[in-house]
């Protein structure tokens, strides 16, 4: 069936799954096209990966298509989630909502950095994955570095934020993108150190982030399409050090002792 929506990516969660959680929780029918690597690299080579339909060269890709007239549909292709979530942010916004760019100048610049900074944080963690002692020491040094530094700055952005919006969502508010790249960076550094989960309880250092986080992922579209799709066994990256196993394994054997912030 054609959809309205199509959401391009590879078969691991990283960059597409804020995208996912978006278009899941809306009830908005789109289609979800994973790439093979093998796939993308014969793609490379042949030289099909054009900018007509991979922006930049670059997943993931959302293809939405728009009623330009009433008679005269067309695609328009967008890369980067940052970009991708802007445009859902407004596309899937219920009547009768406050846009995000309705609000002050201030709030919408301050909601753009704890979006970009999760997706950043994310983006250097999976960076990392490679060779097959990234989540050992000592890098595991240095990627905990990153963690604690995200942690904390999110926590503080989300407190300067409740002054003028709601940071943790109601089950009957609609998500934003800010809210379901903080999800993700955040189910990724707790699958990375399971141990810091209880600092992101209700009487945690970063309880804002833990509500946001559970807020997300206990909504009844997407718990339901998780335990479906099985989310929580994909890989994080397309390396085979990225995969939900390795992770697991690496924090049985060195995530003993919650870290301090």
């Amino acid at each position: 069936m054609d959809h309205d929506l199509r959401l391009v990516y590879f078969p691991v969660r990283a960059r597409g799954e804020p995208v996912l959680l978006l278009l899941v929780d809306s009830g908005v029918p789109f289609d979800l096209e994973e790439i093979p690597l093998a796939t993308w690299a014969q793609w490379k080579k042949t030289r099909q990966i054009t900018n007509d339909k991979f922006p930049y060269s670059a997943l993931p890709v959302l293809h939405a298509r728009h009623k330009v007239t009433p008679n005269e549909p067309k695609t328009f292709v967008f890369a980067e989630t940052s970009a991708i979530l802007t445009y859902l942010d407004e596309t899937l916004n219920p009547a009768g909502t406050t846009l995000e760019r309705a609000l002050p100048l201030e709030v919408r610049v301050r909601i753009q950095m704890v979006k970009e900074a999760a997706l950043f944080a994310m983006g250097r963690i999976l960076g990392m994955s490679g060779s097959s002692g990234w989540l050992a020491p000592p890098q595991r040094t240095t990627i905990w570095g990153i963690v604690n530094r995200y942690l904390r700055h999110t926590e503080n952005a989300l407190s300067e934020l409740e002054g003028s919006i709601r940071v943790v969502p109601l089950e009957t508010d609609r998500l934003t993108g800010m809210t379901t790249a903080v999800a993700t960076t955040i189910s990724l550094v707790t699958q990375v150190f399971p141990s810091i989960r209880g600092m992101l309880g209700n009487d945690g250092e970063c309880k804002r982030c833990g509500k946001l986080w559970a807020a997300v992922l206990e909504r009844p579209r997407i718990a339901a399409y998780w335990k479906e799709n099985k989310i929580e066994a994909k890989p994080w990256s397309i390396t085979e050090y990225g995969t939900a196993e390795w992770i697991a394994r690496a924090a049985v054997s060195f995530d003993h002792s919650p870290p301090r912030l």
